[in-house]
């Protein structure tokens, strides 16, 4: 099927709690719900290309094109679709510690497809740009993979990333944790290989992060990993240990400058 994702003015309302993450162009984002999935790429270009001339003074007009794929698990159907957003922002004072800039009329920044529906504005022209969408949106979560293409998407890797149902969210005092797994991965997913593990509990207190994991398999290895960017695929690996009982409990101290913190919980052989 062949589609166009609609564009709406302006990002979220200040009132409205959204989240953030910045994506480079011409690498996909996959967006996972509970029904679908959306796989979305901009389109890397020159900067002369991406900024548009504009008569007005103090004015900064940069656009971005996109194509997208969107999987419906209802209906086994795929959506191919294109478009472009653009962001007209005008400077209305300086001073020395930054600008207070306004939206012009024009600016369309809105990307709605299906149940999703995301922000967009300009990271660097032509190379960057950051999405955002709201708090109490359907997406259960959103990452950049390094190793996989635009094209090498097919229904199969639909799929396999819906069936990615292992993601849980902590956040507390500005700071958010997002947690995949227990799981079995293969590459950047957690597989539907069964496992027993299970997140007893987690929070956010005094500047780190605390975990409860139960159900624990004997004799199992675990592999806690972390990442400050999913898009990036660099986890670290910060915790490994055998499973001797049933339950673990860990914790980590979070970055003073970082806002956003992801782990991932692998079972298997390190």
């Amino acid at each position: 099927m062949a589609g166009a994702l609609s564009v709406a003015q302006g990002i979220p309302p200040a009132k409205v709690v959204s989240k953030t993450m910045r994506v480079d162009h011409g690498r996909p984002v996959v967006v996972v719900s509970q029904k679908s999935v959306l796989v979305l790429e901009f389109e890397k270009e020159p900067i002369a290309d991406a900024l548009v001339p504009h008569p007005g003074q103090d004015i900064r007009h940069c656009r971005a094109k996109y194509r997208y794929q969107l999987y419906d698990s209802t209906t086994g159907s795929v959506t191919n679709g294109e478009g472009i957003v653009q962001e007209i922002l005008e400077t209305v004072v300086r001073t020395t510690t930054g600008s207070q800039v306004k939206t012009v009329e024009g600016s369309n920044t809105g990307i709605s497809a299906g149940e999703f529906f995301l922000w967009w504005s300009e990271s660097g022209a032509g190379a960057r740009s950051w999405i955002y969408y709201r708090a109490d949106s359907p997406i259960r979560f959103i990452q950049q993979p390094q190793q996989i293409t635009f094209e090498s998407v097919d229904r199969e890797q639909f799929q396999r990333y819906l069936a990615s149902r292992n993601v849980r969210e902590f956040a507390a005092a500005g700071k958010t944790v997002q947690v995949i797994g227990p799981a079995v991965f293969s590459g950047d997913l957690p597989t539907d290989a069964p496992v027993s593990a299970v997140i007893d509990s987690g929070r956010v207190l005094s500047g780190a992060f605390e975990l409860k994991l139960s159900n624990l398999a004997t004799n199992k290895h675990y592999i806690i990993e972390s990442s400050y960017e999913l898009k990036t695929g660099n986890w670290n690996p910060v915790h490994t240990f055998i499973a001797h009982e049933s339950k673990h409990e860990w914790s980590d101290p979070l970055g003073k400058d970082i806002d956003v913190t992801f782990y991932r919980i692998r079972e298997g052989a390190y």
